[in-house]
């Protein structure tokens, strides 16, 4: 087995570090959160790496595992992981002292320096000081100061997308027809109806969109040459900014009135178009017998 893909979140308190270790485990990656330090050097001993049953593993760990000895010898367990797995990365997550603050105060929480530090703000400032070599070693920085929790998910999501480009957003053009009901799994929904209807054209009532014959028929009016720059255009705005989201799922439905021609038709091109966009697709066509 080939050695794993190996990311430790780390950083302040109160920066969302919980948070960003949900969406790695949401990418497919096997979690372990609050690592003491001692387990951490432990882990780096007893596993040989090449045949750990575990291709992806994401460690989350702060002072909370022995403040005391972070900084002597955390960066000796990263320099021993990055050794050890096929690619290590750390994401540090801080924010600014008002925001940590507030965030301390809203969520009634104690700081975990607060048995050294029981003022909040000298337990703030003595973490920034222990963390801030670790900081400096780290391959992503976010500052969370102005995030909200959806835009540090988006953030995180996009890091473990970039990181791991076999578990990407799974991406379906459906074609359908709006007498049999709209697709239950769309998140996305074009209604190609007003565009003329072969299925009125004897010669191509029994063809489908598939067919050259109808998509000559398609593409010989205005309407289709004015409408297909708009929709390629939006397409190729919306699908990178989606996957930037972190989804795992996008489904663009495209519908006409019996299923067969038109919305076949576009959905054809549809695929094409974020194919060559460089991305994976499926078309389905629902309603073709």
């Amino acid at each position: 087995m080939r050695s794993p893909l190996v990311v430790i979140i780390t950083g302040l308190s109160g920066s969302g570090k919980s948070t960003a270790l949900k969406v790695m485990e949401d990418a497919g990656f096997f979690c372990m959160d609050n690592i003491p330090i001692d387990l951490l050097m432990k882990l780096t001993e007893v596993y040989d790496f090449a045949y750990l049953n575990i291709s992806k593993l994401c460690i989350g760990m702060d002072v909370r595992g022995g403040a005391g000895q972070f900084v002597e010898r955390v960066p000796k367990a990263f320099g021993l992981f990055r050794s050890l797995v096929g690619e290590f990365k750390l994401i540090f997550l801080e924010a600014d002292k008002n925001s940590l603050v507030n965030r301390f105060k809203e969520t009634r929480r104690r700081h975990p320096l607060s048995d050294t530090y029981p003022d909040l703000i000298s337990a703030i400032d003595a973490e920034i000081s222990i963390m801030d070599k670790i900081k400096h070693r780290a391959d992503y920085v976010l500052d969370t100061s102005h995030m909200n929790i959806h835009e540090l998910e988006a953030k995180v999501a996009e890091i473990a997308s970039s990181l791991d480009k076999s578990r990407d957003m799974y991406i379906q053009v459906i074609s359908f027809g709006f007498k049999k009901g709209i697709p239950i799994d769309a998140d996305m929904l074009m209604d190609v109806r007003f565009l003329p209807n072969p299925y009125f054209v004897d010669a191509l009532k029994d063809k489908t969109g598939k067919d050259s014959e109808v998509k000559d028929y398609i593409h010989s009016t205005l309407d289709y040459k004015d409408f297909i720059e708009k929709w390629r255009g939006l397409v190729r705005f919306i699908v990178p900014r989606v996957r930037r989201e972190g989804r795992s799922y996008f489904t663009i439905a495209i519908g006409c009135t019996g299923g067969r021609h038109r919305s076949v038709s576009i959905a054809e091109e549809t695929g094409e178009m974020i194919r060559d966009a460089g991305f994976s697709c499926e078309v389905r066509h629902r309603d073709l017998d």
